[in-house]
């Protein structure tokens, strides 16, 4: 069937009326003209207050633009009889003079009549004689001014005249008081005292101590364009459409940088890893892809001759002298910059790496770096070094707040000493009513009451040592100061060559955001230093990664001699001489008096003890997880019951098995050895 046609009306659709946004109230009629308060300048209030710009582009008539400034009886009057009236066309802008004023408004000026008055000469010599200036003197025009002929024997002096000045009586306001509840007049001001603290006697070791490298050329070798050929190459033989486009040379390694063609996948160059290193001849070699921030491709390769950064280089005047006292110099990255890193903003530092790889050296431009700023008042250092051998070179000089720290048990003491001291100073800020250790210290300047802070410095040399002798209270010690400890002006920094978990775990690195990573033997180690690999690809000898919160920054660091800091040391004992805050003798008075684990064994009750061996001659071997799930104590408890046990030589000690300790007694001799008999309650 076809389809009948519809017939489509098309009606109207309703429309609201809109009302402009600009449109505001209704439409009023024109107001007449009123006169205003303020008046023109010139006509008076008989015209409206408000300016008129005329438009001078020729699109109108100028003349007819300037008649709203004009009187009514001066409009459109052509322009040769306003030139021949008034000399100008536009005569009603010219300034204002004392004929036109009178005929516009009708007032006439008379200037004001000041009085003169004679001076005479007098006698009295607190008379202070003015020498007459053409300010003091009022003359008529075309008057010729008479000075008087003064000569070394004429003893007579002009007179002066000198405009009179009316006294003029100030009225005297009431006097208006606050009521304060307290007299005003009783407060002595005074000046806030500024606290002498600055030991003008000490001085920093000057910078010539330090040795500085030869100004190298800046020719570009040939082994570097021969490399640059060598990538390219192995770059077209496995199809990967790319060339180097550039390259960058640092101190120890270049950078070359490689742009791929649209749609190449960046895997492809990474995954040419082995093929790169067996080319260029190098040892380990970094591929960055691609290198953070650019649409290039990086691998960083060893150069051939390395060059050294020689920590004299990185310093100088300004540098000691820039505001920062715990602001440290590192090393230069590729680019040949220098690299300065502040502890106060890590606030805290990890230090790993293996064996030979520029770990200690480091360690030591970090506290030189430190020393050649900072007096002994404003920095405070606790060395702990295991070894012995590596921070022998600081001992007694005044920096120090105890002589170097070489014993675990001290280490651990001293540590629980910063963290008393920095529970003390968190009171010392409340009180001031200041959040950090600079506040306060400007604070102490202006009042004598304050006490000026230091800031203390920890450094361990190797954690390694400490962890396994005395790692529950060492690691209790490391997390309290991480963790708080940066706005008491207490920083730690922490090194090792050992990085593994159970030395470097995971609750000491939570609390250490800024790690340095050297040259690792594996993956896993670079990846528990930096949450990620590279440190294994390092060249070794001061190459490091640098890992702030970012990405990694390569970095070759600073080289400072043993003569170097000896020289440094023997300065600054030469200065001044230490003032220890406690002694090694303190220390172990501190670790006797303090109850170590060992004493602790004894706490528990002789009843528990029994309880728990009866428990295991009865299960025939013994465990810490089974005595945690019989008796409900906690893994510390029953370890610390199960160590007994094993003194007591109830139970074997541990085999490493997954069967438990052995049982080496039997209930009757048990029985026998708590002065128990069989039959007897147990308690």
């Amino acid at each position: 069937m076809k389809n009948k046609e519809r017939k489509i009306i098309v009606e109207e659709k309703f429309k609201i009326p809109q009302i402009d946004a600009k449109y505001e109230g209704l439409k009023k009629t024109k107001p007449g003209f009123e006169r205003t308060i303020a008046a023109s300048p010139y006509f008076g209030s008989k015209v409206k207050d408000k300016l008129l710009i005329p438009d001078n582009k020729g699109t109108v008539d100028v003349d007819k633009a300037y008649d709203a400034f004009r009187p009514k009886g001066s409009k459109h009057i052509s322009d040769e009889e306003l030139i021949k009236k008034h000399g100008t066309r536009f005569y009603d802008f010219k300034i204002l003079n004392e004929n036109k004023r009178e005929e516009v408004l009708g007032v006439k000026y008379e200037e004001e009549k000041v009085e003169e008055e004679v001076v005479e000469e007098t006698d009295d010599l607190s008379f202070r004689k003015v020498e007459p200036t053409e300010s003091h003197i009022y003359y008529k025009e075309n008057e010729e001014i008479k000075r008087p002929n003064i000569s070394l024997n004429n003893v007579e002096e002009p007179k002066v005249i000198i405009p009179k000045v009316e006294n003029v009586v100030k009225e005297e306001k009431p006097e208006v008081k606050l009521n304060l509840g307290f007299d005003i007049s009783d407060l002595e001001e005074e000046k806030p005292a500024v606290k002498e603290r600055i030991n003008y006697d000490y001085e920093l070791p000057p910078l010539n101590l330090f040795k500085h490298s030869e100004i190298s050329s800046d020719e570009v070798p040939d082994w570097i364009i021969e490399k640059k050929e060598i990538i390219n190459k192995l770059l077209q033989d496995f199809d990967v459409d790319g060339e180097v486009v550039s390259y960058v040379k640092g101190p120890a390694f270049t950078r070359y940088e490689i742009m791929l063609q649209s749609g190449v996948k960046v895997n492809k160059v990474s995954n040419l890893y082995d093929n790169f290193q067996m080319e260029l001849g190098a040892k380990s070699i970094r591929i960055l892809a691609p290198i953070p921030g650019k649409k290039t491709v990086g691998i960083e390769v060893p150069n051939d001759k390395t060059e050294t950064v020689y920590f004299g280089d990185m310093i100088d005047e300004s540098f000691v002298n820039d505001g920062r006292p715990l602001r440290v110099a590192l090393g230069k990255n590729i680019d040949g910059e220098t690299i300065y890193k502040a502890i106060d903003d890590m606030p805290h530092l990890l230090v790993a790496g293996a064996t030979k790889s520029g770990k200690s050296v480091c360690m030591n431009t970090i506290l030189i770096s430190l020393l050649v700023k900072n007096r002994p008042e404003d920095l405070k250092l606790i060395l702990v070094d295991p070894k012995k051998v590596e921070m022998s070179f600081y001992e007694e000089i005044p920096h120090l707040v105890t002589p170097v720290i070489s014993e675990p048990e001290m280490a651990s003491g001293a540590l629980k000493w910063a963290v008393d001291e920095m529970e003390k100073r968190y009171e010392m800020l409340a009180r001031a009513h200041v959040k950090n250790i600079e506040d306060y210290n400007r604070k102490a300047l202006k009042f004598t009451e304050l006490k000026h802070m230091s800031y203390i410095v920890i450094v361990i040399d190797e954690l390694a040592d400490l962890m396994m002798t005395c790692s529950s209270d060492v690691e209790d010690s490391i997390k309290r100061i991480t963790q708080k400890a940066r706005a008491a002006g207490i920083h730690l920094i922490v090194a090792t060559q050992r990085p593994t978990v159970q030395i470097v775990s995971g609750n000491i690195k939570a609390n250490i955001p800024c790690r340095i990573g050297f040259k690792v033997a594996s993956f896993v180690d670079s990846n528990t230093i930096l949450d990620e690999g590279g440190a294994e690809t390092l060249l070794g000898r001061g190459d490091m990664l640098i890992k702030d919160n970012d990405l990694p920054e390569r970095v070759q660091g600073a080289f400072i001699s043993d003569d170097e800091i000896n020289d440094v040391c023997d300065f600054i004992r030469n200065e001044s001489r230490p003032q220890y805050l406690f002694t090694h003798a303190d220390l172990k008075q501190q670790i006797a008096e303090t109850p170590t684990y060992k004493d602790n064994l004894n706490q528990e009750s002789e009843g528990t003890i029994y309880e728990v061996a009866k428990y295991c001659i009865m299960e025939g071997q013994a465990s810490i997880n089974s005595i945690q799930n019989s008796f409900g104590f906690g893994f510390n408890r029953a370890q610390r019951i199960v160590q007994i046990l094993e003194q007591r030589q109830i139970l074997g000690p541990k085999t490493g098995s997954t069967k438990g300790r052995e049982v080496l007694v039997t209930l009757a001799e048990l029985d026998r050895m708590f002065g128990r008999s069989s039959n007897e309650e147990n308690l």
